[in-house]
Protein backbone atom coordinates (compact mmCIF):
# COMPACT_ATOMS: atom_id res chain seq x y z
CA UNK A 1 0.00 0.00 0.00
CA UNK A 2 1.17 3.35 -1.22
CA UNK A 3 1.13 5.74 2.14
CA UNK A 4 2.59 8.65 0.50
CA UNK A 5 -0.25 11.22 -0.08
CA UNK A 6 1.77 13.01 -2.73
CA UNK A 7 2.07 9.63 -4.93
CA UNK A 8 -1.57 8.67 -3.81
CA UNK A 9 -2.43 11.20 -5.70
CA UNK A 10 -0.06 11.24 -8.49
CA UNK A 11 -1.24 7.77 -9.31
CA UNK A 12 -5.16 8.18 -9.10
CA UNK A 13 -4.62 11.41 -11.92
CA UNK A 14 -2.40 8.88 -13.96
CA UNK A 15 -5.24 6.81 -13.90
CA UNK A 16 -8.15 8.63 -14.83
CA UNK A 17 -6.05 11.60 -17.31
CA UNK A 18 -3.69 8.96 -18.83
CA UNK A 19 -5.65 5.66 -18.35
CA UNK A 20 -2.95 3.58 -17.22
CA UNK A 21 -1.79 1.97 -13.78
CA UNK A 22 1.61 1.24 -13.47
CA UNK A 23 1.61 -2.37 -12.04
CA UNK A 24 4.05 -3.51 -8.96
CA UNK A 25 6.63 -5.43 -11.54
CA UNK A 26 6.66 -1.94 -13.33
CA UNK A 27 4.23 -2.81 -16.08
CA UNK A 28 1.25 -0.67 -17.32
CA UNK A 29 -1.80 -1.57 -17.64
CA UNK A 30 -4.54 0.30 -19.42
CA UNK A 31 -7.83 1.00 -17.64
CA UNK A 32 -10.80 3.16 -17.16
CA UNK A 33 -11.47 4.27 -14.13
CA UNK A 34 -15.40 5.74 -13.41
CA UNK A 35 -14.98 5.51 -9.92
CA UNK A 36 -12.14 5.61 -6.81
CA UNK A 37 -12.81 3.96 -3.99
CA UNK A 38 -10.69 4.80 -0.63
CA UNK A 39 -11.86 2.77 2.10
CA UNK A 40 -12.92 4.40 5.04
CA UNK A 41 -11.30 2.16 7.73
CA UNK A 42 -7.86 2.81 5.88
CA UNK A 43 -5.40 5.35 8.25
CA UNK A 44 -5.45 8.68 7.36
CA UNK A 45 -8.41 7.81 4.47
CA UNK A 46 -9.46 11.54 5.22
CA UNK A 47 -6.26 13.00 4.53
CA UNK A 48 -6.28 10.99 1.00
CA UNK A 49 -9.31 12.18 -0.44
CA UNK A 50 -8.23 15.29 -0.02
CA UNK A 51 -5.22 14.94 -1.37
CA UNK A 52 -6.64 12.96 -4.29
CA UNK A 53 -9.44 15.43 -4.74
CA UNK A 54 -6.82 18.67 -4.94
CA UNK A 55 -4.85 16.99 -7.04
CA UNK A 56 -7.47 15.64 -9.70
CA UNK A 57 -9.17 19.69 -9.10
CA UNK A 58 -5.86 20.83 -9.69
CA UNK A 59 -5.66 18.61 -13.05
CA UNK A 60 -8.96 20.08 -14.35
CA UNK A 61 -10.65 16.83 -14.03
CA UNK A 62 -14.27 17.03 -12.81
CA UNK A 63 -15.19 15.55 -9.77
CA UNK A 64 -18.80 14.04 -9.49
CA UNK A 65 -20.88 12.40 -7.33
CA UNK A 66 -21.53 8.48 -7.70
CA UNK A 67 -25.23 9.35 -7.75
CA UNK A 68 -27.50 12.11 -7.40
CA UNK A 69 -30.26 11.83 -4.43
CA UNK A 70 -34.09 12.36 -5.54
Amino acid sequence: MIEDLERVAERVSIMVREHRVVAVDGSEVPIHAETICVHGDTPGAEQIVAAVRARLAADGVEVKPFSVPR
